[in-house]
């Protein structure tokens, strides 16, 4: 009796330092990963979302606790016996900042320095305006940081050289002249409300790159000009190829424009003739 005592203590041993070493393991693994025992610092993240163009209040940023083997330059760190928060209060944000994400001063701008809008801009871009309607602009609903495709709806009245002289006349088209365009302002609101209400306005100033610049100026003079709301998630645009006439848009337009031509000769109906007793189909030209 005694070996097989003997082998289930040793056994039992075994199975107890077996888990004593997989909770170990374990939690150091949860350790890592919340951070405990690893070295801390306090950074300046934000408190609540700020909108673009507002100016940053105390309440708009707060400190907290940030892994010190993951800060950057661009983070700003708290330090004993100096505020470092107060050189940022009243500076003007480039673009919207998210609660919670770590504060960086690349992200706002005096505006002593610069007008708010040139602040606004990404390096390189510009902005240029345009001139919209209540329906051109989704009812009032396009607002500052939404994305929009812009379309150019013309009327060409522009005879079809391959058809000239059968009366066949392109009157109308649309196409869509740029993709994925941030916009800027509606007239000079360059905030959404709080209550994401609509806004109506009579320009939009959008964010372009200087050839973009050139293509809006030049659609202008062509057409009218309509905002195309995006959705907030980003998606392809596999779907829009060249541009759209009236005749596409229009089944009976497409029919009084491209009719359809029958041959006088060719039967409409048929009958059966009985010959003595031999039948045969016969075609009836109306």
């Amino acid at each position: 009796m005694r070996p097989l005592v003997l082998v289930l203590i040793i056994a039992a041993l075994a199975a107890g330092l077996a888990a004593f070493l997989a909770k170990t393991w374990l939690q150091r693994e949860a350790d890592a990963q919340t951070g405990v025992g690893a070295a801390v610092t306090e950074v300046l993240v934000v408190a609540r979302e700020v909108p673009a163009g507002a100016m940053l209040a105390p309440e708009d940023l707060r400190f907290q606790r940030w892994p010190t083997q993951a800060l950057t330059p661009r983070l700003v760190v708290r330090k004993e016996g100096e505020d470092v928060k107060a050189p940022y209060l009243g500076m003007t944000v480039r673009h919207t900042l998210t609660e919670g994400e770590p504060f960086s001063p690349l992200q706002t701008f005096r505006p002593d320095k610069a007008g708010v809008l040139a602040g606004l801009l990404t390096p390189g871009m510009r902005a240029v305006s345009i001139a919209i309607s209540n329906p051109s602009a989704v009812s009032g609903f396009v607002t500052p940081g939404d994305w929009v495709d812009i379309v150019l709806a013309a009327d060409l009245q522009k005879e079809n050289e391959q058809n000239k002289g059968q009366g066949q006349i392109v009157r109308y088209a649309a196409e869509t002249v740029l993709r994925d365009v941030k916009v800027l302002a509606i007239d000079q609101q360059i905030t959404r409300g709080r209550d994401g209400g609509a806004i109506q306005g009579k320009t939009a100033t959008v964010e372009v790159t200087p050839k973009q610049a050139e293509i809006l100026t030049a659609a202008e003079l062509i057409g009218n000009l309509h905002l195309v709301l995006r959705g907030a998630a980003k998606d392809g645009d596999a779907d829009i190829q060249g541009f759209t006439p009236d005749t596409e848009a229009s089944q009976a337009l497409r029919s009084l424009t491209h009719p359809v031509k029958t041959s006088s000769a060719t039967p409409a109906a048929s009958v059966e003739i009985n010959r003595a007793g031999h039948i045969s189909r016969e075609g009836v030209v109306r």
